[in-house]
């Protein structure tokens, strides 16, 4: 799908009625998922924004917008009924399929942002891949009935467009995504909130939620292998201690650091010189992460490990290292940050920047606010004669 931009026009003037747009989210506000904390704070000013999340986060950021919870479907509804949106919006392709069936009790239209957890599973597995997930006898992704349920919810007209990385867009096809409703995006980073060209300090950094597939170990590798250096892990997840207990086998001294809240995270790159993102080579299911635009940014210099093609395209050519082995940045993190590559990434991570691809959502957004937009009391009385929920859950405003 193409799209002109044309941002819209604030409607925030005096008179003038903001369109009114539910996010229907899975989990909110998790101190790890601030592309969706991006996203509103760049949308707020133009669109009146409702947030309605299923689950409590494990650790909330600070500074978060009003939300409320509801965890099943007629509780979905209800709060539809509730805001009285024009728009409804979600987060995650495994949120598609739900999202759709509130768009189709409501008859409120729908778009979907996805990120790289839940598309990066579509990527067609290579022989060792294939070969592993037969042996566990593991249901590929793409023949998985919740990708089934969410690809015919996709079909429908009120589904407006789902955005995606470039990356993820033949990986969606090949799975059976209609291509027509898919949408290119990089990700969501307040690029003004990171942009600063002053002096950076000189320790390495990484970030992230201790997985396997980070493999956070060779982090640890570095570290040690690099003494003079200060290295700072900014880790996520129930795995944390057992990355500390690996860093003390070590001895690689590297600090681990609590979880920062989001608006502290600028002053955070710019103690650092180089941002080292590790992945497992054997498991290439690191997507593609905000830390690498938001320190670019900053005037971090990069290095990300070569796991696949697409990831060139992201950190962008000359403007970060991709290694094939930890083992080739010893020397890099201890020089400074080539001046042509840091140039380099400021301009990249522009890519990024909401502020500049917000119109790819927002024109979706506009083109349906052109149209018929839904009549609440049709709503409550279609869905309470098709017995989805009782008329008493539906009470219609008044």
């Amino acid at each position: 799908m193409t799209t002109t931009s044309h941002p819209p026009a604030s409607r925030s003037g005096p008179g003038l009625q903001k369109p009114r747009v539910l996010f229907l989210l899975r989990e909110y506000p998790q101190i790890g998922q601030t592309y969706i904390k991006n996203e509103i704070e760049a949308l707020e000013q133009d669109y009146e924004i409702g947030i309605v999340t299923r689950e409590a986060p494990g650790i909330p950021y600070d500074n978060h917008r009003p939300h409320s919870f509801a965890g099943t479907i007629e509780e979905l509804v209800a709060a539809v009924q509730a805001f009285r949106p024009d728009l409804l919006h979600t987060h995650h392709l495994t949120e598609l399929h739900l999202i759709g069936e509130v768009s189709r009790i409501t008859g409120v239209p729908f778009t979907v942002r996805t990120h790289s957890c839940d598309t990066i599973a579509l990527r067609r597995k290579g022989f060792a891949g294939r070969i592993r997930q037969m042996l566990r006898r593991e249901t590929p992704p793409e023949r998985s009935p919740w990708l089934r349920d969410a690809l015919q919810a996709m079909e429908s007209d009120l589904c407006l467009g789902v955005l995606g990385f470039p990356c993820a867009r033949p990986w969606l096809i090949h799975a059976g995504a209609n291509a027509s409703k898919l949408i290119d995006c990089f990700p969501v980073v307040r690029f003004d909130h990171f942009h600063d060209r002053s002096a950076n300090g000189d320790a390495v950094m990484n970030i992230g939620l201790v997985t396997e597939e980070k493999a956070m170990p060779d982090f640890l590798r570095l570290a040690r292998k690099v003494p003079d250096r200060t290295f700072n892990l900014y880790a996520m997840g129930y795995r944390t201690e057992w990355l500390k207990a690996r860093d003390a086998q070590l001895g690689a001294g590297v600090n681990m650091v609590d979880p920062v809240q989001p608006e502290d995270m600028p002053a955070e790159y710019k103690k650092h010189r180089w941002l080292v993102y590790t992945g497992d080579f054997a498991r290439p299911t690191v997507g593609w992460p905000m830390a690498i635009a938001e320190a670019q940014a900053a005037g971090v210099g990069i290095c990300m490990p070569n796991l696949r093609r697409d990831l060139i395209q992201y950190v962008g050519e000359g403007a970060g290292v991709l290694y094939d082995s930890i083992d080739e940045l010893p020397a890099i993190v201890s020089a400074p940050v080539p001046e042509e590559m840091r140039e380099r990434g400021f301009e990249q991570a522009r890519k990024s920047d909401i502020e500049r691809h917000k119109h790819l959502l927002t024109d979706l957004w506009d083109d349906a606010l052109c149209g018929k937009l839904p009549d609440y009391r049709m709503i409550a009385e279609a869905a309470a004669a098709a017995g989805r929920m009782p008329a008493a859950g539906l009470a219609t405003p008044a």
